[in-house]
């Protein structure tokens, strides 16, 4: 297995060569504090969001790992007055 990493703007993208198959991987990841910096809420509104089951997250080695295109569609679908 292969792996090179390329930057586009703040985001990292990670290529993995297996065998002839090319897969991306993005590794925008965010933690929870970063989460509720983003949201102006408290880390413990993140937990409950999560507990909720209203923001996907993921668990990496016991963390809460959230991606940043599921935090822009949790924040797209509570939109108010949308244009």
């Amino acid at each position: 297995m292969k792996a090179s990493d390329e930057k586009k703007g703040n985001r990292q993208t990670v290529k993995i060569e297996e065998g002839s198959e090319k897969m991306a991987m993005d590794t925008n990841m965010m933690i929870v504090q970063e989460v509720a910096a983003l949201l102006r809420i408290s880390r413990f509104s993140v937990y409950n969001l999560v507990k909720r089951g209203e923001l996907p997250a993921m668990k990496v080695l016991n963390k809460l790992r959230f991606n940043h295109q599921n935090i822009e569609q949790y924040l797209n679908k509570r939109r108010i007055n949308a244009a």
